[in-house]
Order: C-alpha cells, then structure tokens, then sequence
C-alpha cells in the first residue's frame, strides 16, 4: 500500500517535472545580431540526465529500505 503510493507520488513529479520544463522550452528569447551565442560557455551534455536518474534511484531505494526497517 506505501510502495503504491510512493509509485504515484514520483509519476506525479515526474510528469511535473516534464510539464514545467516543456513550457520552460519555449519561453525562450532572442539575442540581438552583435550577441556571440554560437559558443556555449559551459558544455552541458546528457550526463546531466543520467546523474538525475541515478539520484533519484538511490533515493527511492533508500527511501524504500527506511521504510521496511520501520
């Protein structure tokens, strides 16, 4: 009964999440012509995503484990 709950509180922030970084997408603005924006300052790559992933798998699983200890 927890472990569904628990499922439907992170399909709930994850669709959350997917909601408001879509609508962040295209909210963008434009730069004027005299802008550099062909270099990237820093470069973000996918690797961001896999760490978000893993984060939230070791989350879950301790927060998992907490709760049968309980």
């Amino acid at each position: 009964m927890k472990i569904n709950k628990l499922i439907q509180r992170t399909i709930f922030i994850a669709l959350l999440l997917v909601a408001t970084s879509v609508m962040a997408s295209t909210a963008q603005i434009t730069f004027p012509d005299d802008v550099d924006d062909e270099t990237p300052a820093a470069p973000i790559d996918g690797f961001i995503a896999i760490g978000i992933a893993a984060g939230a798998y070791f989350g879950i699983r301790k927060k998992i484990s907490n709760t049968k200890e309980n």
